[in-house]
């Protein structure tokens, strides 16, 4: 619009000495000027926002716009804003933009906006996503810029815009992301750093393990006692379960939580291979599917499991006896764990409770499982013996420490 017209200033000063509106008809009056004048003036300030016009009876009242221009509200906001003809050439620009793309604050009006690229030319992206706000379709993307050897990262929006004259535009609206981008690449940093030293930490325990665990089995080979070999097998076990939990999540992406199915195999595995017994006298399997635990429960499992395993090892398949056993654990969706051990084995005597059996494994289970499960043991028996334990949540209970019968505690 042009603004240089001096009517257009008269009758805006006018306006602003009548707030309550005036006609046409009074406005030509005092600017002495004709009505078809007057009228053609006021369309041109509405055209620009800058009058209002209300109907009161037969008359039309105009008074002045309360609506703040828009370069006065591109101001307001910290994000970079142009506004962009067809050809892509610069028609309106906040003065954030200017800052950081034009720092002489020269006038950009009609520069074409691939000029404030260093390469001169529009990035593939920013191409397609004026073309698409041009169809009339918004469009966003990230942008990249270097600039006097810094890095600035942009997130921007492509709003598509239709000019008085009906042609389309552009408005884009670049904010400025790059210390959002730079924290999260710290924090990515950060806990790739972490987890590396999770998994280191993992592997040194491992390996700490496996050689206590290695030194007591040196020393079992020295004892002639079965009572006192017996002892320390069962604690090199126990130790066995403890690295091979650490060993799975050092080969695994997950840093607290142990794939069961895998962890159990190498632990059942392992516990055969020490006994030397053949695939062909027990035939074994693992099934625990999509079913992972904290690392502290899933070596209580294991301390169980080992017990378990081992009982069937030693007891289930006496002399020429061969059979078979399976490990199972499942997890209902209120979150309760099943644990199964299964054999086809002689099965345990009818009869004979857990606490008054003679084999100190399945009491020292039953003991651990209601003292630190607040969960359940039973026994089945049916061609061989199967053993579930049940208890719910991935937390150990802490139990109250013991009172000795001279009023200590244990």
């Amino acid at each position: 619009m042009p603004d240089t017209i001096p009517e257009l200033e008269e009758i805006k000063k006018l306006l602003r000495q009548e707030p309550r509106g005036l006609s046409i008809l009074e406005i030509s009056r005092e600017l002495e000027i004709g009505r078809n004048v007057t009228a053609k003036y006021l369309s041109m300030l509405y055209a620009a926002g800058q009058v209002e016009v209300r109907r009161v009876a037969a008359a039309k009242l105009y008074t002045l716009a309360h609506r703040v221009p828009v370069s006065a509200l591109l101001g307001l906001t910290s994000d970079l804003i142009v506004v962009l003809d067809r050809h892509l050439r610069v028609v309106l620009a906040n003065g954030a933009f200017l800052a950081a793309f034009c720092p002489r604050r020269i006038d950009i009006t009609g520069r074409s906006f691939e000029v404030f690229f260093p390469e001169r030319s529009l990035p593939r992206e920013i191409e397609k996503m004026t073309g698409t706000a041009l169809r009339g379709h918004e469009g966003r993307c990230e942008i990249h810029r270097e600039s006097d050897g810094s890095s600035v990262q942009f997130r921007a929006k492509f709003v598509p815009v239709v000019f008085e004259d009906g042609a389309p535009g552009v408005t884009v609206i670049l904010e400025d992301v790059t210390r959002e981008v730079e924290a999260a690449r710290s924090l990515e940093k950060a806990l790739e750093e972490k987890e590396a030293l999770i998994h280191a930490i993992h592997y040194r325990i491992r390996n700490t393990l496996q050689t206590a665990s290695s030194i007591m089995h040196l020393q079992t080979s020295q004892l002639n006692d079965p009572v006192a070999r017996g002892a320390i097998r069962a604690t090199e076990q126990q130790i066995l379960a403890l690295a091979l939990a650490h060993e799975d999540l050092y080969l695994s992406q997950n840093s607290d939580r142990v794939r069961m199915e895998e962890y159990l195999t190498r632990l059942a595995g392992t516990l055969i291979g020490t006994y030397g017994v053949s695939p062909e006298k027990i035939a074994w399997t693992v099934r625990a599917p999509e079913i992972e635990m904290p690392l502290e429960l899933a070596q209580f499992t294991g301390f169980l499991l080992t017990e378990l395993i081992t009982n069937v090892i030693q007891h289930a398949f006496p002399g020429s006896m061969t059979g078979t056993m399976e490990v199972t654990i499942d997890r209902e969706q209120s979150g309760a764990y099943t644990v199964r051990v299964r054999d086809t084995g002689v099965g345990i005597p009818d009869g004979l409770a857990i606490a008054a059996t003679t084999n100190p494994g399945l009491s020292t289970v039953r003991l651990l499982v209601e003292r630190y499960l607040n969960g359940r043991i039973t026994i089945e028996r049916d061609s061989g013996t199967i053993v579930t334990i049940t208890f719910g949540g991935d937390e150990l209970l802490t139990p109250p420490p013991e009172v000795t019968s001279a009023g200590e505690r244990a």
